[in-house]
């Protein structure tokens, strides 16, 4: 099962219950929304664990590769976090590996000539022949970080991640397993990438 969690800064609720100190004592030499995204993705991840694991307070985390945060004892689901704008999602998975990237539905200047640099040839041409390019580009995106951040890879390697969205394939060098999985809500384009195939994805908000 794959659990994704989409949340509002502006109406989130922190239960700092769940949070051991050293989170909190961290998130306080943090400042205005990067503290509050810090704390709010902490706190949704603890309620997952809390009701899927039975686990009373949020485990010990350790940053992994390119910055990539995941639990100190491997029997712990492994996680992915995003966040974009006033919005942030965590994604959990309780199987396999899981990456995830929100995007807050929004116009953006010269994306056709970012698109032409980050995306395949194919990718553009199928883009731009979509009845609204943008939605397009922020579709091949969200799927192109996510995979990225499946296997905690940088954005300079978004290139070699190929994105068929007609056959519903992704290839890319660094990685053999591709599940991935896109929609639209309340204004916000998510996609999710695992490597394990998705028989169930829960999608809360």
């Amino acid at each position: 099962m794959l659990i994704t969690q989409l949340a509002n800064l502006n109406h989130a609720i922190i239960d700092f219950s769940l949070l051991p100190e050293q989170i909190v004592d961290y998130a306080n030499k943090l400042h205005g929304q990067r503290k509050r995204q810090f704390l709010v993705c902490r706190s949704i991840l603890a309620q997952l664990l809390k009701q899927h694991y039975s686990v009373d307070i949020l485990p010990e985390m350790i940053i992994g590769d390119n910055s990539r945060p995941r639990f100190l004892d491997c029997s712990f689901p492994d996680f992915n976090i995003s966040h974009s704008g006033d919005w942030v999602a965590v994604a959990v998975a309780l199987s396999g590996k899981v990456g995830v990237d929100i995007e807050v539905d929004r116009p953006r200047k010269n994306y056709l000539n970012v698109a032409k640099h980050f995306f395949t040839d194919d990718e553009y041409q199928w883009m731009i022949n979509q009845k609204d390019t943008l939605l397009a580009f922020w579709q091949l995106w969200t799927l192109k970080e996510s995979a990225l951040k499946l296997y905690a890879k940088g954005v300079w390697q978004i290139k070699s991640v190929n994105i068929n969205v007609e056959n519903h394939s992704i290839c890319a060098p660094f990685g053999q397993h591709f599940y991935f999985h896109y929609q639209q809500l309340s204004g916000i384009h998510l996609a999710v990438n695992c490597d394990n195939p998705i028989t169930n994805i829960v999608v809360k908000s």
